[in-house]
C-alpha cells in the first residue's frame, strides 16, 4: 500500500476529514459534527473535548483501515476561538467561539481609548468587531477573571494533544489580533492589552512546517501510525484556497458557508485602512492573502427556511431554489441586505404582490451581490481575478452560483473537492512530506458558470438599489 497523508478540517459546526494517496487522489473522507453552546448577551462557546473527539471520529472514519499508511496529517481550523488552559494543559471551561459578541457590551472602553487604526494597523482587523481573541481577553480582563497559564487556540490546541508542543500557522495567528502580521510575531502592545505572556501562546511557524511524530496516544486514538508526522497547516480558508489551487497572485476563492468569504492571493502585506481587508501569509509560503468577509450571508437563508416554515420546520433549501428559479433576475426590485457584524440585514422594495419566490430569490441574489461588494473593495488593493473559485456547502446549488457570476460578471468554477479545506490540509501534509509531489494533478472543477450579459444588466442596476439600501442608516 502506498503512503497516505491525512487533513483533519476543524470547522466550527463539523469537523471533516480526508485522505490523499501519493497521486493526491481522495481515497476516503471522514465527518462529525460539533455543538455550538450559546447563551445571553451574545454568548457563542464550544466544548474543547467535543472538538478534540470530533477530530478523532472524522479521521477514525476517513483512515478506516488503513492507519498504518498514514505518513502525514496537516490541519485546517477555523479561526479566532480561544481555549484558555490550565499550567497542566487542561481547558479553562469551555472555547470561546470566534462568534461570541459579549465584548460588544464594554462598547468604547474595549477600544481602551486608541483609534481602531491602531489595532488594524498591527493585526489586520477591526477590534470593533468585538468577537475576536484580543477582545475576548480584554473582556476577561475588565470581567476580573485572571489570566490563564497557556493560551490556546482551536488549532495549536488540537496540534499540542498530537505532538505535545503548541504550534501555529500565520494565518491563524493574525485572527487572534494578538499578532503583529507586518512583524511577524507576537505583538507586545497587544499582549500587554490582553494581560497575557508571550511565553504562553504558541510558537508561530510557517504553514508546511512538519512540528515532529504523533505521541503515542494520539497515534492509538487516532488509529494511525506513530510514524506519521504531523505538519503545520493554516485557517481553514487559506487551506481551502490551496486546496482550490490558488498558487499565483490573483487567484481567488469565494467561500461560501455560514459566512462568505472572498480571498485573492497577493504578492506581500496589504493593509488598506479604506478597505480594511485582512492579510496573511498564505499558503504557499512566499504569498500573501486579503481577506474580506460577510459573516451573515449563509446563516440568513437558514434563518429563512426556518421561519417560512409552519411549526417551525425547516424548508428544504430545493424548494426555494426552485421557487427562485421561476422568478426573473432582481426578484421584481425586491432587495436583501445580508446581516453583517454590528448591522440588521434587511428586506426592502416588496409590496402586496410579492410572495415567497420574490423572497427566496432574494436572498440568493443578496449573497452574489455581497460578493460583488468585496470584489470592489479588493479593486485597486489586489490584482483583479480573472474567475472566481468557488467552495463551500452554497455550491451544491448550481443555480445559485449561476446567480452569483452573473452578478459579479465573472466566470465561476466550483472547487473539484467539497471538503476543500481538508484536502487542502492533506496535500500539504503530503507535500510537506514528499509523499504528493508538488506537481500532482489538481481536482478540476466540478462546473463552471459563465455570466449572462443580459442578466448582468438586471444586476447592475439592483446593484445600485443594492448599495444605496445598505448605505442608508437602518
Amino acid at each position: 500500500m502506498s503512503a497516505l497523508a491525512l487533513g483533519i478540517d476543524l470547522g466550527t459546526t463539523a469537523v471533516k476529514a480526508v485522505v490523499l494517496d501519493e497521486g493526491a487522489r481522495v481515497v476516503a473522507s471522514g465527518y462529525a459534527p460539533l455543538r455550538l453552546i450559546t447563551g445571553p448577551n451574545g454568548m457563542v462557546e464550544q466544548d474543547p473535548g467535543a472538538i478534540w473527539r470530533g477530530a478523532l471520529d472524522a479521521a477514525q472514519e476517513a483512515v478506516g483501515d488503513s492507519g498504518r499508511d498514514v505518513r502525514a496529517l496537516a490541519l485546517s481550523s477555523q479561526g479566532g476561538t480561544l481555549i484558555p488552559l490550565d499550567g497542566r494543559g487542561a481547558p479553562v471551561g469551555n472555547a470561546i467561539s470566534w462568534m461570541d459578541t459579549r465584548p460588544a457590551s464594554l462598547g468604547p472602553a474595549l477600544l481602551g481609548g486608541r483609534d481602531d487604526a491602531f489595532y488594524y494597523g498591527k493585526t489586520g482587523w477591526s477590534l470593533g468587531l468585538g468577537c475576536l481573541p484580543l477582545a475576548q481577553l480584554i473582556r476577561l480582563r475588565a470581567e476580573g477573571v485572571a489570566p490563564a497559564p497557556r493560551t490556546r487556540f482551536v488549532d495549536s490546541y488540537i496540534v499540542e494533544r498530537l505532538t505535545g508542543e503548541a504550534a501555529t500557522a500565520p494565518s491563524d495567528a493574525a485572527i487572534t489580533m494578538l499578532y503583529n502580521v507586518r512583524q511577524r510575531r507576537w505583538d507586545p502592545e497587544l499582549l500587554e492589552l490582553a494581560g497575557v505572556d508571550a511565553a504562553a501562546l504558541p510558537r508561530v511557524v510557517p504553514s508546511g512546517t512538519p512540528l515532529g511524530p504523533l505521541r503515542k496516544r494520539a497515534a492509538a486514538e487516532l488509529g494511525i501510525s506513530t510514524r506519521a508526522v504531523v505538519v503545520a497547516g493554516g485557517h481553514d480558508q487559506y487551506c481551502a484556497a490551496f486546496g482550490a489551487g490558488c498558487r499565483r497572485a490573483g487567484d481567488t476563492i469565494l467561500s461560501c458557508g455560514t459566512a462568505w468569504v472572498l480571498l485573492t492571493m497577493v504578492t506581500g502585506p496589504r493593509l488598506d485602512l479604506a478597505t480594511r481587508l485582512a492579510p496573511a501569509e498564505a499558503i504557499p509560503c512566499g504569498l500573501w492573502g486579503l481577506l474580506g468577509s460577510c459573516p451573515g450571508v449563509g446563516a440568513a437563508v437558514d434563518w429563512f427556511r426556518h421561519v417560512v416554515s409552519p411549526e417551525g420546520r425547516e424548508v428544504p433549501f430545493e424548494t426555494i431554489e426552485a421557487a427562485a428559479a421561476a422568478v426573473e433576475p432582481a426578484a421584481d426590485g425586491v432587495v436583501f441586505i445580508p446581516p453583517a457584524a454590528g448591522a440588521r440585514g434587511r428586506l426592502a422594495g416588496f409590496g402586496l404582490q410579492h410572495g415567497f419566490a420574490h423572497l427566496g430569490r432574494a436572498l440568493l441574489e443578496g449573497a452574489a451581490l455581497s460578493a460583488r461588494a468585496l470584489l470592489e473593495r479588493m479593486r485597486g488593493v489586489g490584482p483583479s481575478p480573472a474567475v472566481l473559485r468557488a467552495v463551500g456547502g452554497a455550491t451544491r446549488s448550481r443555480p445559485w452560483m449561476q446567480i452569483v457570476a452573473d452578478a459579479v460578471g465573472l466566470p465561476l468554477e466550483v472547487a473539484g473537492s467539497q471538503d476543500v479545506a481538508a484536502y487542502g490540509a492533506a496535500r500539504l501534509a503530503g507535500q510537506a512530506t514528499g509523499i504528493i509531489p508538488p506537481d500532482a494533478p489538481w481536482p478540476r472543477p466540478l462546473a463552471t458558470m459563465e455570466p449572462d450579459s443580459f442578466h448582468r444588466q438586471a444586476y447592475d442596476t439592483l446593484y445600485e438599489r443594492f448599495k444605496r439600501f445598505k448605505d442608508a442608516e437602518p
